[in-house]
């Protein structure tokens, strides 16, 4: 699966893979997304997922570069599935998470009522 990811060499160190697929089913969600809006339902998912996890001390990382067809053979993915996320997932090396020591403040990632 690492060498699915781009060499990822950390994913293969995970207990536990987890692939998020999905199906299209042809639903243009918002009357915009087209064919593939199941990429919308499948990420919501997923990211409850790794948002979960981490609430239990888990730790995950969400894998974007990974070869979709690769993925697809090395678990006998059916042609019509498509992968849209890769986590690993498991207990991290070091007894507890970092937290960041510096975040943003509001006033720089909300705006109201205007971009």
């Amino acid at each position: 699966m690492a060498a699915a990811c781009g060499d990822q060499s950390f994913i293969a160190e995970a207990p536990i893979v987890i692939v998020a697929c999905g199906y299209n089913i042809h639903y243009n969600r918002g009357g915009y997304m087209g064919d593939m809006s199941m990429l919308v339902d499948v990420s919501i998912a997923f990211t409850h997922l790794i948002l979960a996890a981490r609430a239990e001390g888990l730790g995950t990382c969400w894998i974007g570069a990974f070869d979709n067809e690769e993925v697809k053979t090395v678990l006998n993915i059916p042609k019509d599935v498509s992968v849209v996320a890769i986590t690993p997932l498991g207990y991290p090396k070091y007894e507890e998470f970092i937290e960041p020591s510096q975040r943003k403040s509001l006033d720089e990632v909300v705006s109201m009522s205007k971009f």
